[in-house]
């Protein structure tokens, strides 16, 4: 990920890196949707898993180690393989939590510890059947469930997938619409009639407070994203 994400900085556009910018407050003040999804790293994952397979424990492990050095141990421990339904979805799971979920939480808390009053709102996209994007290949056993970019078709209705959505779905589309539609008339998501997005506020953690989208009855919730990723074991692991 270090390679994969790194925005050019230190001119005009981006005087120093956007880390740098959150944690010390040099940001604009307007009011922010920010999130992931909830299992974001499975579509890259899919899409590597032709060419570098992840079929045994050892195969993950072996993953691991190349990635997590002598930290690797600590990774397994807290995502031991046997707890996922394959080793590649227990990897997809390790990177989902390590680069996407736990690095946005920490970027909302430094933007709410800066600026406590800014409307801010997180969420976190957690259909697990969400249509898949057209072109990703078929990976038996490997669900993409709601990975990186399956929320898109359900804000932009020209968005390419396998399948239409089902009525569940087009409902918590509807709501999704609604949502950013009002917050960017407003700056604040929240309509009549419709589940409670609460503000983000500063705190060591973000618990209870960011957003959970899916379909069906209760599938809008606020949901304690840090604790479901293991955001305090992140935090404390040596970089």
């Amino acid at each position: 990920m270090q390679s994969f994400n790194r925005p050019a900085f230190g001119n005009t556009l981006l005087p120093v890196a956007p880390d740098q910018a959150l944690t010390s407050g040099r940001f604009h003040r307007v009011p922010v949707i920010h999130g992931t999804n909830h299992d974001e790293m499975r579509m890259f994952v899919g899409l590597s898993l032709t060419a570098f397979p992840i079929r045994t424990e050892s195969d993950y492990r072996a993953r691991l180690v190349d990635t997590f050095g002598p930290a690797a141990a600590a990774v397994e421990a807290r995502y031991p393989a046997a707890h996922h339904p394959t080793p590649a979805l227990a990897w997809a799971a390790v990177l989902t939590d390590r680069s996407l979920t736990c690095t946005t939480l920490a970027a909302g808390r430094a933007v709410a510890t800066h600026a406590p009053d800014l409307p801010l709102y997180g969420y976190e996209f957690s259909d697990p059947d969400a249509p898949v994007l057209t072109g990703l290949p078929a990976n038996p056993g490997f669900p993409y469930g709601a990975a990186h970019g399956f929320e898109m078709p359900f804000l932009f209705s020209s968005f390419p997938t396998e399948r239409p959505l089902t009525d569940a779905q087009r409902a918590l589309s509807d709501r999704m619409v609604d949502y950013w539609t009002h917050f960017a008339h407003t700056g604040n998501p929240n309509t009549p009639h419709a589940p409670l997005w609460p503000v983000l506020r500063p705190s060591s953690r973000l618990a209870q407070s960011v957003q959970s989208l899916a379909p069906g009855p209760g599938g809008i919730h606020p949901v304690d994203a840090d604790s479901a990723h293991h955001c305090s074991f992140w935090d404390r692991l040596p970089q």
